[in-house]
């Protein structure tokens, strides 16, 4: 019999780097309903969610929370960022999209390197315009990755 209060998640694999520590492997949980657009919930849209503390579980299954502005990076299959969502998938393969390959340097001395993809509306497609957005983490793909990289812990981005 189903738990009361329990809503049906799906587990998807990630890398997670907290400060100090060596990276976890760790099980994330997400919706198959996004609170913020259609479709399913992605990795971003957890990290960028308003609850400070979410659930994971560790490789033995156990439950951790983990505080999101702890975090420094998550790494997940790309499928698990863009899946679902065809609309959005194409649009960042359109002509008005930028791409812009960079190297993210967190407060440990990490250095992420990757492509931001994004569409912005015309006279804010800059680099600098679509870091300054409002979303906690910055998406990188790195071939069949993605790294979310907590804003909070980025001290520089160069563009390669």
């Amino acid at each position: 019999m189903p738990e009361p209060y329990r809503v049906p998640k799906r587990s998807i694999p990630a890398e997670v780097v907290l400060p100090g520590k060596p990276p976890s492997k760790l099980t994330l949980f997400l919706s198959d309903f996004a609170e913020t657009h259609g479709g399913i919930e992605r990795p971003s849209d957890l990290l960028n969610g308003p609850a400070l503390f979410f659930p994971a579980a560790d490789a033995s299954g156990a439950m951790v929370f983990l505080h999101r502005d702890s975090i420094l990076a998550v790494t997940v299959r790309a499928e698990h960022e863009f899946a679902g969502d065809v609309v959005v998938a194409m649009a960042l393969q359109s002509e008005h999209a930028t791409s812009a390959k960079v190297e993210v340097t967190l407060e440990d001395g990490t250095a992420i390197q990757g492509v931001a993809n994004y569409l912005m509306p015309e006279g804010k497609q800059r680099l600098q315009d679509y870091l300054n957005l409002p979303d906690r983490f910055l998406v990188l793909r790195d071939g069949d990755h993605v790294r979310l990289v907590n804003k909070l812990r980025v001290i520089r981005v160069t563009p390669l």
